[in-house]
């Protein structure tokens, strides 16, 4: 004879309350991953935003130093709050030839930009459209409080700007670049 054994039960399923901690656990769980994956790309975001300020900051750094070791002679040149850089540089080839290069920064557009002519055609203050078609260096340009860009000090040039980057991060940029010494300046790029 089969008789039913007092006291047991089918435990089969799963009650209503082992469901709704289980549900519980599981939303906490992808609570934490949804928030770390957030928090990562808010990260990655920044990193970005950081590294192509800085990248482009370098550039222009970069750009201003070569032009500068390798003048003969340079001079800065205002325009309200704009200031432009004019420089006689060498060239880099096997045989000495000079261009003229300046380099430009936009107060109102927080932007540097470059051009480079034929050694004895000057450089003078570009109108809006002429300087559209300078080549671009860096965006998001600020002076570094009351310092001015550049500032010229004998044959050394003392560069210092800031970079900014979203979330009010920036990078500051600051250098003195020498430039060459014994070539005799001729005044014919500004």
């Amino acid at each position: 004879m089969n008789r039913p054994l007092r006291g047991h039960r089918d435990d089969a399923g799963i009650t209503l309350i082992e469901l709704s901690i289980a549900a519980a656990l599981s939303i906490l769980v992808m609570g934490i991953a949804v928030g770390l994956f957030a928090s990562a790309a808010k990260s990655q975001n920044t990193i970005s935003s950081r590294t192509a300020a800085s990248t482009s900051a370098q550039l222009t750094m970069r750009s201003l130093t070569q032009g500068i070791e390798n003048a003969s002679e340079f001079s800065i040149q205002t325009s309200g709050s704009d200031l432009m850089l004019v420089a006689r540089t060498a060239g880099s080839g096997t045989t000495l030839t000079w261009n003229c290069r300046a380099w430009y920064y936009q107060a109102s557009t927080s932007t540097f930009r470059t051009t480079t002519t034929a050694d004895g055609t000057k450089i003078l203050l570009p109108t809006a459209a002429q300087l559209a078609t300078w080549t671009y260096l860096a965006g998001g340009v600020a002076t570094d409080g009351a310092v001015p860009i550049f500032q010229a000090a004998g044959q050394n040039l003392q560069v210092d700007f800031v970079s900014s980057v979203a979330a009010g991060q920036s990078v500051t940029m600051k250098t003195n670049i020498l430039q060459q010494t014994g070539v005799a300046a001729s005044g014919t790029c500004y």
